[in-house]
Order: structure tokens, then C-alpha cells, then sequence
């Protein structure tokens, strides 16, 4: 039996006046709205559930995922969950319809998994879905990518996360955003040898470097979560960088 994944919304939370403020005034004046996450298991996606479930914007919030989630917070009524078949294009768009925002936060690591394992997430999942949510309706589709993220680079990951960005930003949604975080600061399970010794160094780095090196994973989905309250009256596609990210999580607090 698959384990399930926890996700806890406790006082640990840092949301900031700013943020509940647009959360409010977005329920306002776009009342209805639902939300679905794609990658909710994973270290930015689970963050994305916890303010979006705290922030009480949508109606709705559903999940996609191949593990079951044991939710913890408010507004627990409005999380819907749903298994995800990335391969199933029909049954990704019948799973979007109906939802106005996607926060796409799907991702692997050709460590972990290999290249042709990493390019079929990273790319082929990541392209399915949001093409799905494109014919479903989606209006806003959020993706989380990576900075240096450059379909012309000849590294592999670079190369992949920037096929993705440009294809998704092409797609023609009213509204894409595009997040380009650099490292990933959060307490992995999982941490690989590299990310451990790349945690007491990178710090060092960002102290020379502010908003270049790092951003935690809680910042990140912040910065999705906010950006989408805010009000977009013509079609956009917005690319936001790491110090973008932290800058605006700092003014807000």
C-alpha cells in the first residue's frame, strides 16, 4: 500500500498581511474560482497545497497525484483528490475541466531516476498536462521551472526545463507564469550527498550573492500563491526570477 504524503498547515506558516489582504480581494471580485496542483507530493507542490488551502481564495483545490495526501489545516472540504495518469491525455483534460488555475510543480532529477525517467517527466508529463489544461479551459496556468532554465543550453536539465517554459508560454493561455527558483532550500527526506553538502555551502554563497544562490520551497509557492492574486486585465506571460521571488516575500513580511 502506498504511504501517504502529510501535509500539515500549522502557525508555521508565514503568510504576511499583504498576502491574506490580495487573497480577500481576489475571492472578491473572481468569486468561484478552483484550483488544481499538479507534482502536490513533492517538496514545492506540497507547500503550493498548504497556501493555497490557507489562503481560502478558491472554492476548490485538487490534486493530482499517484499518492494519496492526509491534509491537516482550514478549509479541508475544498481539497479534492484525484490519481494521476500524466500519460492519459482524455483523463487529464477531463481532470482540469472545470478548474480556472493550475500550479504546475512537476519535476524529477535525472539522478534520481535516469535521463530517459527524467525527460519523460520533465518534459512529456510536464507538456501533457498543460496542454490538457489549455483545452479544459485553464485561465491562468502556473509553472514552476528553474533559473538558468535555457532551451538552447547543452545541459540536459537547462535544456529540458526551457523547452518546457517556451512551449507552455506559446500555448496561448489569457495568463502563464513562469517561476525560475534556484536551488531548492527545504528538508528533503531524501537528500542526496551533493544536496547535503550544497546546503552549508550555498548559504556562504548567498551571504556574498543575496537572492542569486537559494530560496526555500515555502517562499516559492508564496510567490506562486500571491502572484495569482493579482489583478491582470490584458493576456500576459510573466517570467519571475529567484530575486524576484524573495524580494517580494520580504516586503510583504
Amino acid at each position: 500500500m502506498t504511504d501517504a504524503v502529510k501535509i500539515v498547515v500549522d502557525d508555521k506558516l508565514v503568510l504576511g498581511e499583504p498576502f491574506t489582504k490580495a487573497a480577500s480581494e481576489f475571492k472578491a471580485r473572481s468569486p468561484g474560482k478552483s484550483a488544481l496542483v499538479l507534482g502536490s507530493t513533492g517538496e514545492v507542490g506540497r507547500e503550493v497545497v498548504k497556501h493555497l488551502m490557507a489562503s481560502d481564495a478558491f472554492d476548490k483545490v485538487t490534486v493530482l497525484a499517484r499518492r494519496p495526501i492526509e491534509y491537516t489545516g482550514p478549509n479541508a472540504e475544498k481539497l479534492k483528490q484525484k490519481p494521476a495518469d500524466f500519460e492519459n491525455t482524455e483523463q487529464l483534460e477531463r481532470d482540469f475541466a472545470g478548474h480556472t488555475h493550475a500550479f504546475s510543480c512537476l519535476g524529477t532529477t535525472r539522478a534520481k531516476n535516469g535521463k530517459d525517467a527524467f525527460y519523460k517527466v520533465d518534459h512529456g508529463y510536464a507538456l501533457n498536462a498543460a496542454k490538457a489544461a489549455k483545452t479544459a479551459g485553464v485561465e491562468h496556468y502556473s509553472n514552476c521551472s528553474s533559473n538558468g532554465a535555457d532551451k538552447n543550453s547543452m545541459f540536459l536539465y537547462m535544456k529540458t526545463k526551457g523547452e518546457v517554459d517556451s512551449e507552455i508560454q506559446d500555448m496561448g493561455f489569457p495568463r502563464v507564469s513562469i517561476f525560475h527558483p534556484s536551488m531548492l532550500m527545504c528538508d528533503r527526506k531524501e537528500a542526496r550527498l551533493m544536496e547535503r553538502a550544497a546546503s552549508y555551502v550555498m548559504p556562504l554563497l548567498d551571504y556574498v550573492m543575496p537572492g542569486k544562490m537559494t530560496i526555500p520551497t515555502s517562499t516559492v509557492a508564496w510567490a506562486m500563491v500571491n502572484n495569482t492574486f493579482k489583478k491582470v486585465d490584458t493576456p500576459v506571460a510573466e517570467l519571475l526570477t529567484n530575486k524576484q521571488m524573495l524580494d517580494e516575500f520580504k516586503k510583504s513580511q
